[in-house]
């Protein structure tokens, strides 16, 4: 087993204004049990304000409606996710960004 393979690895945030912008480091996603890539690439290339593709700005869930925006949950949700201020943020605020839509999509 390598040194440190059972501490949750979170990647970086970068901020980029080119389309999908993403690196990594295949030695730390190859030697890590618990990494949190996949999230921090949904949720930076995908989902988030910061998502840039073909010339679109703001992510997949961008201008919510009214009634969701109004409290700032998923906005603070997709921001956490992106770009955690809390140590091991990102898996947090995914867990209950997907706890989240799916209650939101029970209710439609």
């Amino acid at each position: 087993k390598p040194e440190n393979y059972d501490i949750w690895y979170e990647s970086k945030f970068e901020e980029c204004d080119k389309e999908a912008c993403l690196s990594f480091s295949k030695d730390m996603l190859c030697s890590r049990v618990t990494v949190d890539h996949n999230y921090y690439a949904i949720c930076q290339n995908l989902l988030s304000r910061y998502a840039m593709w073909r010339g679109s700005s703001g992510g997949l869930l961008h201008d919510p409606p009214p009634h969701i925006a109004k409290d700032g949950q998923l906005e603070a949700l997709l921001d956490e996710c992106a770009n955690p201020k809390k140590r091991y943020g990102r898996f947090q605020a995914a867990k209950e960004l997907r706890e989240y839509l799916t209650q939101l999509s029970g209710t439609a």
